[in-house]
């Protein structure tokens, strides 16, 4: 990182003083401007003291939509290249449920397989857990998946079976300037909206869970910005950061048209109500042995959670027009055998 004589040789116009003073005197930043804090944070220009003075700033005064889009485009130019397939879609959560700190279920990832299984083309983007029981990453490493690959690696992968698994601290390396900040402030920050939405393929066609509707939209606006040519943003019934079966779903459909809003009730589409209980995951042990039973023929409101997200995922890929027909291909494809076929694939 930059020390104290080299730190306002940045790419800030004006410098990282009059920036973090004016964030934190509540004037927002124009994309510019945050897209060159990014620039500079991930380049070891910044130093620790203004990497988290901004951050407590934009977290103060609330972060924009062209301050998280001048971020991610930062974010990307900064990343290591990663090509995906034509019509590849990403199924992700930003986390900050409640239930999920202490009883995580992998619903993203375990739909992953599903809707890749389903027709679906999936590069899934995710890391280790930071503040759940299980991360994405847990349990594809405990489910036997090699997740210390490269992007050629992972490019010959996703040709192969139309699924892979792109781990955020590989393909971002320059979030090691930041990370250490991150820790020690102890408090979410915009780097924990970024990560779902900064893509290092790029991709246009998302489902991304968010705990609030306020976040959802604020997401939906920002992936509208980015360019999105289909994408779910969606906030769940008692702060599950994924489509709910316990409750109405929130959803923000965003296509190069606009964004609209509207609402799902699972049992509207034939899935009953579970309690939360039910939904319970927990480390990436129990959630692997949840998933082996789930694609063995076990139906319950877990395998029903995780085919409702495929849904969704199959209609942003454009393999079917509603998410009813999803729910149906993937409970289908869970049914016949076609998952456990699948998984068993691509673990060996």
């Amino acid at each position: 990182m930059a020390d104290a004589s080299t730190s306002e040789a940045v790419t800030v116009h004006g410098g990282w003083k009059a920036l973090i003073g004016a964030a934190s005197d509540g004037t927002d930043l124009s994309a510019e401007q945050a897209q060159a804090a990014m620039t500079d944070m991930l380049g070891g220009l910044a130093t620790p003291a203004q990497i988290a003075g901004l951050l407590i700033a934009l977290r103060s005064k609330g972060e924009t939509v062209p301050e998280m889009v001048g971020m991610i485009r930062a974010m990307q130019e900064a990343s290591t290249p990663l090509t995906a397939p034509d019509g590849a879609i990403d199924i992700v959560g930003t986390g900050g449920s409640a239930h999920r700190r202490t009883h995580a279920l992998n619903v993203s990832t375990m739909a992953s397989f599903v809707a890749t299984a389903a027709g679906a083309t999936v590069c899934k983007h995710g890391n280790f857990k930071a503040s759940s029981t299980s991360g994405s990453f847990d349990f594809l490493a405990t489910l036997g998946v090699d997740v210390d690959v490269t992007a050629e690696q992972l490019e010959a992968t996703m040709a192969e079976h139309r699924l892979g698994f792109a781990l955020a601290r590989t393909f971002h390396p320059a979030m090691r300037h930041a990370g250490p900040v991150r820790a020690e402030l102890g408090v979410p920050t915009v780097f924990n909206l970024l990560g779902p939405l900064a893509h290092p393929a790029g991709l246009t066609r998302q489902v991304v869970g968010t705990a609030t509707e306020a976040r959802a939209e604020q997401m939906a606006n920002v992936l509208r910005d980015l360019g999105s040519e289909r994408s779910w943003v969606v906030a769940g019934a008692s702060g599950l950061d994924e489509l709910s079966t316990h409750g109405p779903s929130v959803v923000f459909d965003v296509t190069p048209d606009g964004v609209d809003r509207f609402e799902i009730d699972a049992t509207v589409i034939g899935i009953a109500a579970p309690s939360l209980d039910e939904l319970a995951g927990g480390d990436a042990d129990a959630n692997v042995a949840i998933f082996h039973s789930m694609i063995g023929g076990t139906v319950d409101a877990r395998s029903d959670i995780v085919c409702l997200n495929a849904g969704a995922g199959l209609v942003v890929a454009g393999v079917t027009d509603t998410l009813e027909q999803g729910v149906v291909k993937a409970n289908e494809a869970l049914a016949d055998g076609t998952v456990k076929d699948f998984v068993g694939r691509y673990v060996a």
